[in-house]
């Protein structure tokens, strides 16, 4: 059965007014009344720009029906819609064309947002010549009128009602709608398929933004809200919770997206909920298909990520230490979940002896290939109930497993709550792989330490858009 909607709240008022140059370009003029809640807004910029709206790549239709009430044949597709009600009038010919390029650009952001080719199959309708853009954005984008409708809001749920007495209740099928008129966005949950339930499985956007629509449209897909730490607060860098200025998807693969390891599968809300998901598996989207170049390039697994295999309490051979011991991080409260935990429901905890004249160090068994010159970014989270010095180490080796150098990082203190901690270097010549190290170096204090770890990365800045590395948080 659906979940209960997500509802997202604009995070700025929308203008509807379409600037000079992108109305130029789209052949689009302003919605009918100035400085209305609804229609374009501002777009999201990070990790980078967006491509200008008049060069955001064209998607094209992965299906084509003659009546998109009733789509024949068995692809599942994204079928886009412009709703309007007689309050506002149909200003369908004026924005079309926009609305397109606006879910053109949704599918450019999921694509861009890793270093794996993947994206949305969308659904048109015959008739047109779609080798134009005026052809393909009005075989796109389907005009609907909601009967029931009504100024000064129309719910989301009025929209849907209307839309399912159209007959768009089709099981290989989800619905993208962008309201004409102020209405709530939300979205509810289809993370296996298309409209299994027969009267759900779509988004509905008053503001026709990457950030907001794309963010719904992930809701759909079954993607939570992003979020981080046993406290479940927001994890903002994420079209998942900061779609006013991101629109890059899950830059950490760790919270409901990874087309780079589709059998893993990740919790998309804070304990006790145990639903977990891999958008990327989506009968929706394409097969994910290795290797383009985009915003992201992890090298680890999800398990070296997320730590989720292994039991609390129990040993994991996913690390291995030196001047001390790990375990999983015990459980305290529900069993199988560690004490304290980042994201998922486990991290992995460092038993050290400190003192001046100790040294200890947690790292992963596996080393992860590398390339000689290529710049690298360490991200991890760490905390300590006490102040404890540590540094972050990149280690490189050649090919027959001879040790070349030590990239070592600043030396932190850690605090009692989870903060992120990275460093950068470069492949030296000659290098094939890197193991990836905690150190604890020696401290003024002595005494026995626990270390808690977390949310491991190991970005390929390199192989990035412009060779830039997933940005700090």
């Amino acid at each position: 059965m659906p979940r209960s909607p997500f509802r997202t709240r604009r995070p700025r008022t929308l203008t509807a007014v379409v600037t000079a140059a992108l109305a130029t370009a789209l052949a689009v003029v302003s919605a009918p009344t100035a400085a209305l809640a609804w229609g374009p807004g501002t777009e999201a910029a990070q990790p980078y720009a967006q491509p200008s709206m008049p060069t955001v790549p064209k998607r094209g239709c992965q299906s084509t029906v003659a009546n998109p009430a009733a789509p024949t044949g068995a692809t599942p597709a994204v079928q886009v819609i412009y709703a309007w009600h007689d309050g506002v009038g149909n200003n369908y010919e004026a924005n079309v064309e926009y609305i397109a390029k606006v879910v053109d650009r949704i599918d450019w952001a999921l694509d861009e947002s890793t270093n794996y080719d993947q994206h949305y199959n969308f659904s048109c309708r015959t008739g047109y010549d779609t080798s134009t853009y005026a052809g393909y954005a009005r075989s796109l984008v389907v005009p609907e009128k909601i009967d029931a409708g009504a100024n000064p809001n129309t719910p989301a749920s009025t929209v849907r009602s209307d839309l399912i007495s159209a007959g768009y209740q089709d099981s290989n099928r989800i619905y993208l709608v962008f309201t004409d008129f102020a209405s709530n966005s939300d979205a509810y949950q289809c993370p296996t398929g298309g409209n299994s339930s027969g009267v759900h499985c779509s988004a509905v956007t008053e503001s026709w933004t990457t950030g907001v629509a794309g963010h719904e449209l992930l809701h759909v897909l079954g993607a939570g809200h992003a979020w981080m730490a046993e406290t479940g607060a927001s994890y903002v860098p994420d079209i998942m919770y900061g779609w006013w200025d991101n629109w890059n998807t899950d830059p950490g693969f760790r919270s409901y997206y990874d087309p780079s390891e589709l059998s893993a599968s990740f919790y998309i809300d804070p304990s006790p909920s145990t639903a977990k998901v891999n958008v990327a598996n989506h009968p929706m989207l394409t097969a994910p298909v290795c290797c383009d170049v985009g915003a992201n390039n992890d090298l680890l697994t999800a398990e070296q990520r997320t730590v989720e295999a292994a039991t609390p309490s129990s040993s994991t051979s996913t690390f291995t230490t030196s001047g001390g011991w790990h375990q999983v991080t015990p459980a305290c409260g529900i069993s199988t979940n560690s004490c304290t935990y980042f994201d998922g429901r486990r991290s992995v905890q460092l038993n050290t002896y400190t003192g001046p004249s100790n040294t200890s160090s947690i790292s992963l068994t596996n080393r992860a290939t590398v390339t000689a010159g290529r710049t690298y970014k360490l991200f991890t989270r760490l905390r300590s109930g006490v102040a404890v010095n540590t540094q972050l180490q990149l280690a490189w080796y050649n090919s027959g497993g001879t040790l070349l150098s030590t990239s070592t990082g600043a030396t932190e203190t850690l605090a009692s709550n989870w903060l992120e901690y990275r460093t950068t270097a470069t492949a030296p010549a000659n290098a094939a792989s890197v193991r990836i190290t905690v150190n604890v170096p020696t401290q003024s204090t002595t005494g026995n330490q626990a270390i808690n770890l977390d949310s491991l990365q190991l970005n390929d800045c390199t192989a990035n858009t412009g060779g830039t590395c997933r940005y700090d948080t």
